[in-house]
């Protein structure tokens, strides 16, 4: 079986139980193609990969990226914006935001007009957070760490209530209290 653009090699689906819920990504042989944010259950985020054409299999790298995401979930200072990524097909300004993403360090925000200047297109901050809303491998790609000029939180797509428990996670954005 192909993967998710029915070429190559077949993704394999990764994915654990954490602290903030189930998460996992679709590996190619190249690296992570598409990921999950945090779902209730484990067959939820399994569903969400499956619709990106991966499929429960072996990987010797699974260990390391289950780790990785029961760490950060328990706000483990890990770096999940180091993992190799194999991005699907995708325009030239896509790809820019994607990778570019990972320039904003855990514990940080940028606004979306920064982004947009720093990849030389000022004045194309709401292409950059359509380009982010796109985006295949949130956490991976850390999309959350994306905020509106005045830091107030816009647009994502787990949510704001689970952008704001990221961001708090990684010491953002301070924690609310319940």
């Amino acid at each position: 079986m192909a993967g998710s653009n029915g070429e190559g090699p077949p993704l394999v689906a990764v994915v654990t139980s954490t602290a903030m819920g189930a998460a996992g990504v679709a590996l190619s042989p190249a690296g992570i193609r598409h990921a999950t944010l945090f779902h209730r259950t484990v067959e939820a985020a399994l569903a969400e990969l499956s619709a990106c054409g991966a499929r429960p299999g072996d990987d010797s790298r699974a260990p390391e990226i289950e780790k990785l995401l029961q760490d950060y979930a328990a706000g483990e200072p890990v770096s999940l914006d180091e993992y190799p990524v194999d991005l699907p097909p995708c325009t030239g300004f896509q790809r820019g935001v994607w990778l570019a993403l990972r320039e904003i360090p855990r514990g940080e925000t940028r606004s979306y007009g920064w982004m947009a200047r720093r990849l030389g297109h000022p004045g194309s901050a709401r292409a950059v957070g359509a380009a982010a809303g796109a985006n295949p491998i949130p956490l991976w790609l850390p999309c959350h760490r994306l905020v509106a000029a005045d830091g107030s939180l816009h647009g994502f797509g787990g949510g704001l209530a689970m952008k704001q428990a990221l961001l708090e996670l990684e010491g953002a954005r301070p924690r609310h209290l319940v």
